[in-house]
């Protein structure tokens, strides 16, 4: 008998959809949990307390109705060897602008697309500041979340470009090597023998669609670059589906922001071929 399921097209709307509910409060510290200074402190005396350590720290002072209210932030990680003797935190903090300030509502993805440029962002709900979401909680876990979902996104997108761009299968296969047509057309035929059989891109990995893609090429691409390009969001793809870390330090941080934008980017020029 043969069966009517079909390959979806998850392309487009549905692509967004995968990771726009998890937003940015789900990976920020709640503002009871913070850590705070005053301006009238001695830098070395925060820097000195500072033991988790924090890299930025909400500056507090109290408003003509006695309110606690946040004025800025204290970027403590500039101090963590060369500490100013006797200059109060009032002459070295960030005073609060929109370039600190996030919705408490905004999409995860939003965050890691520029939390390299801007590392610390306080959290708005309404009229009042509710937390802290800074470059190191990418390493929680609604992140990766994220990241698998973005991944995935743009697997299919692979996946659908491939197929617009070749009718006849035997051509894209043809592009992989020996050992990968082997074991796609075993998986194909072992489908097909039990009737579940649906489209021989499902059987493909994403080192496949990554080789295809490369070998077609992007028109503004350079080989080499788009090799790379693809090569760093298998990387990530890698260490987010095994578990691995990564994001254990500043550095790692940086490379998944410049590999989510730029897997936005090739996204858009891969969904136009």
């Amino acid at each position: 008998m043969k069966n009517n399921w079909r390959a979806p097209n998850l392309a487009g709307e549905t692509f967004e959809a995968l990771h726009a509910g998890l937003e940015v409060r789900l990976i920020a510290t709640a503002r009871e949990d913070l850590k705070t200074c005053r301006p009238d402190e001695l830098v070395s005396d925060v820097v000195r307390g500072n033991i988790e350590p924090y890299d930025y720290i909400p500056v507090l002072d109290r408003s003509p109705n006695q309110n606690e209210l946040i004025i800025g932030l204290f970027h403590a990680a500039n101090y963590t060897r060369d500490v100013p003797a006797e200059v109060h935190i009032r002459d070295k903090f960030h005073p609060l602008s929109e370039d600190f300030i996030i919705g408490g509502d905004t999409s995860i993805l939003e965050f890691i697309k520029d939390a390299d440029r801007r590392p610390c962002r306080l959290l708005v709900s309404g009229a009042n500041i509710v937390g802290l979401v800074s470059l190191s909680d990418l390493q929680r876990l609604p992140v990766r979340a994220v990241l698998f979902a973005l991944i995935t996104g743009f697997e299919i997108t692979m996946m659908e470009a491939v197929r617009r761009l070749y009718k006849d299968e035997a051509v894209w296969l043809a592009m992989l090597e020996p050992e990968r047509r082997d074991k796609i057309e075993k998986e194909k035929e072992d489908a097909k023998a039990v009737d579940v059989f649906v489209d021989t891109l499902l059987f493909t990995q994403f080192a496949d669609k990554k080789t295809i893609i490369e070998k077609r090429g992007l028109e503004g691409r350079s080989r080499s670059g788009l090799k790379k390009s693809l090569g760093r969001i298998e990387r990530l793809r890698n260490n987010v589906a095994h578990a691995n870390e990564y994001a254990r330090n500043p550095e790692e941080a940086h490379k998944v922001c410049a590999t989510v934008r730029d897997l936005l980017k090739l996204r858009s020029d891969i969904s136009r071929l």
